[in-house]
């Protein structure tokens, strides 16, 4: 190792043997300090005040919202239409969860998003002396507390979607797949108006190649990729991944299929992040902590996927947020926050999170003194036991865990 000479005066020899073995101990105060390490891994931080899954969340203004999901207790009374939220930190945490305004209704298997100062949330399914499948769609205005104002109805969806997934582009919205009683290709949107009502929905003409329901979806630019899935006459995952560009009139290009997953999955949580789509955890023979990226390439394909930094814990049905770029001393980096989700039994508070580099890879910088930490995600627990057949056989029209 090599020391910065002082400029001080001449000491004795004695004097200066000890001061050489203070500094190399890491005592002096001329040592240079050692830069931070990059550790591959997850960070668990302050944990929701509701546990739930298949839950949405977004971020906004600097805050992570959760919205609606899913409880345990029974289909009755199971079904969540608190929101909570925290205040994201500089070093990356999230604190102080709070509860705001509630939903119009209980609704699980939703998907939100957020725009022009609203959050909106869409479809999904609720209990009302029986299930309910919902097309409504509610939004909030977010306020400069970070507390949302109440909820209201906006345009509702040209049919019920359980489990869809939503992105907004060119000011439109769009609602892909789920469940109506049957698994859907359909895509349908609605034009955003400046004062954040929905124009009327409608069908669009170009359909998925595949029935996606409990799948994920991401948008890198101005194309739409769209992750795995249930597959509805024998049970388990789908690995395929399609995907499509959004024109400037809205309409979009026919979906074409890109790069399948290495594992097929569905209830996974899928995202986008920069240029890569990111799929995780989910369910497929067992609740999984895997993790996997493909990068967006120039002709919009997808690359390979690959399987990266696991997560802390199996889990299925968690929700997502990623907030880009924030600007840490080691370069410009995205983060990207796991929120709650089942593993069997549980329903989960948990909060993790991980900065994303420029490799693609989750993990986070750390001290030296604090790298092997115990949130580093180095250690996995071991996946819950698969469900029993009578138990796998869910009430959301799927094969998989049980409700």
């Amino acid at each position: 190792m090599m020391f910065r000479q002082c400029c001080a005066p001449r000491l004795p020899i004695v004097v200066g043997v000890v001061l050489l073995l203070a500094v190399a101990s890491g005592g002096g105060a001329c040592s240079r300090s050692t830069p931070p390490a990059w550790v591959a891994g997850w960070q668990t931080t302050e944990p929701m005040i509701v546990p739930r899954t298949s839950a949405a969340a977004v971020i906004a203004n600097g805050y992570l919202y959760v919205i609606g999901g899913i409880r345990g207790g029974g289909i009755e009374t199971g079904f969540v239409k608190s929101v909570e939220f925290a205040r994201l930190q500089p070093d990356g945490s999230v604190k102080d969860w709070r509860l705001t305004s509630s939903l119009t209704m209980p609704r699980g298997f939703l998907t939100a998003v957020t725009a022009n100062g609203f959050i909106y949330a869409l479809g999904g399914e609720t209990y009302r002396n029986g299930l309910l499948l919902l097309n409504t769609v509610e939004r909030a205005k977010i306020l400069s507390t970070g507390s949302l104002g109440p909820w209201e109805p906006v345009s509702g969806m040209m049919t019920p979607r359980r489990s869809p997934t939503a992105v907004i582009s060119h000011g439109n919205l769009y609602a892909i797949g789920g469940y109506n009683g049957l698994f859907l290709r359909s895509v349908e949107r609605a034009a955003i108006q400046p004062d954040g009502s929905l124009a009327p929905w409608r069908f669009l003409p170009v359909s998925l190649t595949t029935d996606r329901y409990i799948h994920g979806a991401g948008l890198v630019r101005d194309n739409i990729y769209i992750v795995g899935g249930h597959i509805q006459d024998i049970g388990g995952g789908k690995s395929s991944t399609e995907w499509s560009q959004v024109q400037p009139d809205g309409e979009l290009r026919p979906w074409q299929p890109t790069e399948t997953t290495k594992t097929p999955r569905f209830l996974a949580s899928t995202i986008a992040v920069g240029d890569f789509i990111f799929t995780l955890g989910g369910f497929q023979e067992r609740f999984l902590d895997s993790v996997e990226r493909a990068r967006v390439l120039a002709n919009g394909s997808l690359s390979p996927w690959v399987e990266t930094t696991r997560l802390t814990r199996p889990k299925e049905g968690a929700a997502l947020a990623v907030i880009e770029p924030i600007e840490p001393a080691n370069g410009t980096s995205r983060r990207l926050y796991v929120i709650g989700g089942s593993s069997g039994e549980d329903y989960l508070r948990d909060v993790e999170w991980a900065v994303i580099n420029e490799h693609g890879e989750p993990g986070y910088w750390a001290s030296p003194s604090s790298s092997a930490g115990p949130s580093s995600g180095a250690s996995t627990p071991k996946p819950p036991v698969r469900p029993t057949a009578e138990e796998a056989h869910s009430q959301m029209g799927a094969t998989g865990p049980s409700r």
